[in-house]
């Protein structure tokens, strides 16, 4: 069996409302956008109000946590948030200054009090979700991607 990832939930003085909580890292035919077949990050929110992502920040460098804002960005109550990781921010708002690698890394969520969630994977399947099962409390598997939705 391959080892494939490794989660933290960062809690010290962090709300963990919103959480990471679904990726593709080596998007081949599965999602397509004016980027061709980009990577994507989901985020869920835990909680029975939306929230707005103003000070929020997600990153592909946990040296760098603030690498990419999400401010104006909303999730919905109990809802999904999905994040486009395709390098090209000038696409929309929702599109991230990075891609994923398909060899590993850890996407980091930083919070307005500060990191509230990672995950660190190792390489990745073409088309293979990570997902947490069920829905933001899960263990992260590997799944059929389901962006956008809840995971199955």
């Amino acid at each position: 069996m391959r080892a494939f990832l490794l989660c933290s939930l960062l809690l010290a003085g962090c709300s963990a409302d919103v959480v990471l909580n679904e990726f593709v890292a080596l998007n081949q035919d599965g999602l397509i956008g004016p980027s061709g077949s980009p990577d994507w990050i989901e985020l869920y929110n835990m909680t029975s109000g939306e929230v707005t992502l103003d000070e929020w920040f997600i990153s592909d460098d946990v040296g760098l946590p603030e690498k990419a804002p999400l401010a104006g960005l909303t999730v919905p109550a109990n809802g999904h948030l999905l994040l486009i990781a395709s390098g090209e921010p000038t696409l929309g708002d929702n599109h991230l200054p990075f891609r994923l690698n398909g060899g590993g890394e850890t996407i980091v969520l930083t919070g307005p009090q500060g990191r509230g969630d990672e995950v660190t994977y190792y390489e990745q399947q073409p088309d293979v979700a990570m997902a947490r099962i069920p829905d933001g409390t899960g263990d992260w598997v590997e799944a059929s991607p389901t962006p956008g939705a809840a995971n199955q």
